[in-house]
């Protein structure tokens, strides 16, 4: 890929690459060794927080232009094509009959056109999708006096995922752990009553779009600085602690008491004091969720700082935010398919997910001024809630015809002329922006989302409509203001 960026009488004999993965590298990241550093709150920008992303070189082939097409090869096509080119080679490649491979698409030069041209001339859209936000207690339509400036603890988590070959990724480790995790957290959180006594309120963010220049939050703190419906009822500047859910799928479950969630903070003057944060995570592990067998430690004080994570578009608005990333990893991330289609569901353990999820329901619990005795953990429920989520967002099949999704909403799916099959598998591919909605109604309908923000969607206005309220229907669109958006 490299020689053909630069080599140009390589160019002129190659029309196009097909690909056969079927055997995955040690590692691979389609990203550089430290995505998003130019958001980075600090100033080693070179600093090695992706291994799997150096030896790319410089190339960062999730983003890269190449001067002909890349396909990848099902495992099927992949062996059909290596017998081929087995038999043109015995033949010496002098044959006039010769296999070959036929490449048909549509393709815009770079030397005469790059995206901003192409989205002004209309033929192709941008990228875009839709993130989610629930908060507890519920928003009430009316805040009741002080209500409304109750400080706000914000839980976020990412919801998608980067390859070069956009359908066949997955992002297990890189976004859907944490995206599990926030969801079983609410979930937790959601069946007790406890979130009546609370002296801050609890915002679970869903953000989408993350991995290209965090587009996601930055157009969530964009929106709320216009007073955008789509926020109403969250003041950002009430945001006085931020929890981010990083990559966890890779942490070990019980009966491994060593097990270590890593807390990562920024340092220096100016920055918010975490030390509280640290403490309830500590604490919750040690004591209410002591049943998840999960210890929680401050990251390594060489760190120059957060990690690459959405919290870095926080800080940029308001440095003083105390903002922790919650990660499996210390120094440097473990994930050897971070941002690559081998980042699949077989590197996931279910019960680290399900212990990180526990840890952070009891944290969150304590920071926003509940009781610590009054939330009760089962840890065989979460690990249920776990495997509903995982057979939903991650295994390819059932995919979205699993049970849960099913209950809650109407799949998309795709259609296998050959087999007459429906395909619900799952795809962690932000997309384009297919349509923008015209009013604010539609912008909470089903309508032009994607199976995963309509799941993630429905998940927690289900949850919001437990507590009291009427229930939340997304196709008539009945949610009561502020239970989700």
């Amino acid at each position: 890929m490299q020689q053909l960026q630069t080599g140009s009488d390589l160019q002129q004999h190659v029309k196009g690459v097909l690909i056969d993965d079927t055997d995955p590298p040690d590692s691979y990241s389609s990203l550089g060794p430290f995505p998003g550093a130019e958001y980075a709150p600090y100033a080693q920008k070179a600093y090695l927080w992706n291994p799997a992303g150096a030896a790319n070189n410089g190339l960062v082939p999730a983003r890269a232009w190449f001067p002909v097409p890349f396909f990848l090869l099902t495992p099927e096509l992949a062996l059909a094509a290596q017998q081929r080119a087995a038999h043109n080679a015995l033949q010496g490649y002098k044959q006039k009959k010769q296999y070959h491979a036929r490449l048909k698409l549509a393709m815009t030069s770079s030397g005469k056109s790059n995206s901003s041209a192409c989205i002004w001339a209309g033929t192709c859209k941008p990228l875009g999708g839709y993130s989610v936000w629930s908060a507890i207690p519920p928003l009430p339509a009316i805040a009741a006096a002080g209500d409304a400036n109750r400080p706000i603890i914000l839980v976020v988590a990412q919801t998608d995922s980067i390859d070069q070959f956009h359908d066949s990724i997955q992002g297990a480790d890189a976004s859907l752990s944490s995206l599990m995790v926030l969801l079983a957290a609410l979930n937790i959180l959601q069946g007790t009553n406890a979130a009546a006594s609370y002296t801050k309120r609890v915002v679970f963010l869903a953000l989408a779009g993350e991995t290209w220049d965090y587009m996601g939050s930055r157009r969530l703190l964009y929106e709320a600085s216009l007073g955008s419906n789509s926020t109403a009822g969250v003041d950002m500047s009430l945001i006085e602690q931020v929890i981010e859910v990083g990559q966890v799928g890779r942490l070990s479950g019980p009966p491994d008491r060593l097990s270590k969630l890593h807390a990562h903070s920024q340092k220096g003057a100016g920055f918010g004091n975490t030390i509280s944060m640290i403490a309830a995570l500590t604490a919750a592990a040690a004591e209410e969720a002591s049943v998840a067998q999960v210890d929680v430690q401050a990251a390594h004080a060489s760190n120059p700082g957060i990690p690459p994570s959405s919290l870095m578009s926080f800080l940029r608005i308001n440095p003083s935010i105390q903002g922790l990333v919650l990660t499996e990893f210390d120094q440097a991330f473990t994930n050897p398919y971070y941002a690559s289609r081998f980042d699949n569901g077989s590197t996931i353990n279910a019960a680290g997910v399900a212990s990180t999820a526990a840890v952070l329901a009891a944290a969150v619990h304590r920071l926003a001024g509940g009781d610590p005795t009054a939330l009760k953990l089962n840890m065989t429920v979460v690990g249920q809630v776990i495997s509903d989520y995982m057979s939903c967002i991650l295994i390819p099949a059932p995919g979205y015809a699993c049970p849960l999704a099913q209950a809650i909403m109407t799949p998309d799916y795709t259609y296998d002329t050959a087999t007459s099959a429906r395909n619900y598998a799952p795809k962690q591919y932000i997309g384009v922006l297919q349509v923008v909605p015209p009013s604010d109604q539609l912008l909470q309908s089903p309508w032009g989302k994607s199976n995963l923000a309509r799941f993630v969607w429905n998940l927690m206005a289900l949850g919001s409509s437990s507590s009291g309220q009427a229930e939340c229907d997304p196709f008539e669109q009945t949610c009561s203001a502020g239970q989700v958006s």
